[in-house]
């Protein structure tokens, strides 16, 4: 397939797949742990850089990271359908062994309040400083240091401290 055109579509993908190249080893890790197998994290990462270039019109992600993690974690289950586990567990049995386990996923009403506590949860980010929603999102999206977000934004680790402090007050706060 031929590479995207020109524009913004094909800076998004060359970004992304940027992200994916410095970011491997970290990114790596986390599927590994999430997945619980080194070689189908190795396997959707390649997939994801594949699945990246492929895209005609790769959407603006806002955190590069995240976009990549969740591209290579849709990358397994592409995967793991494609090798039909699921087939294989059902011609050994496993599905009647399944079918006992009450099903754990959330209910309109569990539903309903994951919605509320999100939406009280961002009015609480966006009541904060530009600041400490950025020391907030490089230290719990981004996955960074204290030391990094510091050198980042040219911030002692002190004044990185107390930004993620009143980031965390301000969002566990009612209201």
């Amino acid at each position: 397939m031929p590479p995207p055109t020109a524009g913004p579509a094909a800076a998004d993908t060359v970004r992304l797949r940027a992200c994916l190249v410095e970011d491997y080893a970290r990114l790596h890790r986390r599927l590994s742990m999430r997945l619980g197998c080194a070689d189908l994290a190795r396997e959707s990462l390649h997939d994801a850089w594949v699945c990246l270039g492929e895209r005609r019109a790769a959407p603006m992600a806002g955190c590069p990271q995240a976009y990549v993690y969740k591209v290579a974690c849709n990358a397994a289950i592409d995967r793991l359908r494609a090798e039909g586990l699921w087939r294989a567990a059902h011609e050994a049995g496993v599905p009647a062994l399944l079918e006992a386990v009450p099903d754990a996923g959330a209910g309109p009403a569990a539903l309903a309040e994951l919605r509320s506590e999100l939406r009280a949860v961002a009015r609480a980010v966006a009541r904060l400083s530009r600041r400490d929603q950025a020391v907030l999102a490089a230290i719990s999206l981004d996955e960074q240091s204290r030391q990094q977000v510091a050198g980042r934004y040219g911030l002692s680790l002190r004044k990185v401290d107390t930004a993620l402090r009143r980031a965390r007050d301000c969002c566990a706060a009612p209201g």
